[in-house]
């Protein structure tokens, strides 16, 4: 497990000034189906090094993947998103005592104001659920599976997805299916998540499918 050491980051909404841990360098010891990287150790760990992906301002919940540093929000980005997470419920609730998934709910919250890609929003969703596993929050890992899907769907339709990032993404929309109980919608997907492969050297991703085809047909029967 790599050493966790601390940065200072600037909130671009709020800009309070706060200490955020910097990403070292880690391990994994494989993946799940759904693309979670598997972390030598305690699930907690895991889900700590996850969970560095996202930085959250504690004074005003501005949460973002990207750097603190190379986001110029405009007074109207900020004033959007600031009612965004002032009329938030979850935030509400839970912002004095934030549980481990809340940053990526935030990200998500203030993603869709800025107007991120579906995908970006997908990935957050992801993410959010990877830390709800190895924190043993299950319901939240099924709430946030599903807006995972809404979101990678969305953007299959309206985004012109191609090469590697339209079969990683077919294939996620299949597998989250499976994991929600949606086996014969997850078979589907799978077949679409094949076609896509065509001419792509993604031999990892096509082995991935046939493996997870043959589950969901097996939890389907």
């Amino acid at each position: 497990m790599g050493k966790v050491e601390h940065a200072y980051a600037r909130c671009p909404v709020c800009g309070y000034v706060f200490r955020v841990p910097s990403g070292g360098a880690y391990v994994t010891v494989g993946r799940e189906a759904d693309l979670c990287p598997k972390f030598p150790g305690r699930p907690s760990d895991g889900a700590r090094l996850i969970r560095n992906a996202v930085t959250m301002c504690p004074a005003c919940s501005f949460a973002s993947q990207e750097e603190f540093g190379s986001l110029d929000l405009t007074f109207d980005e900020r004033y959007g998103v600031e009612e965004r997470l002032r009329e938030d419920g979850l935030l509400r609730v839970f912002r004095t005592s934030p549980p481990p998934w809340l940053p990526f709910h935030a990200a998500e919250v203030c993603s869709k104001e800025l107007g991120y890609r579906a995908r970006d929003l997908g990935d957050i969703c992801l993410r959010a659920s990877w830390v709800c596993r190895k924190e043993k929050e299950h319901p939240f890992e099924s709430t946030f599976q599903l807006r995972a899907v809404r979101h990678f769907m969305r953007s299959l339709e309206q985004e012109g997805l191609y090469g590697r990032e339209l079969s990683v993404t077919t294939y996620l929309v299949g597998e989250l299916n499976r994991r929600l109980g949606h086996h014969r919608e997850a078979l589907n997907w799978y077949v679409n998540a094949e076609r896509t492969l065509e001419g792509d050297n993604l031999a990892w991703l096509d082995r991935l499918i046939s493996r997870q085809k043959e589950q969901a047909a097996s939890e389907a029967a």
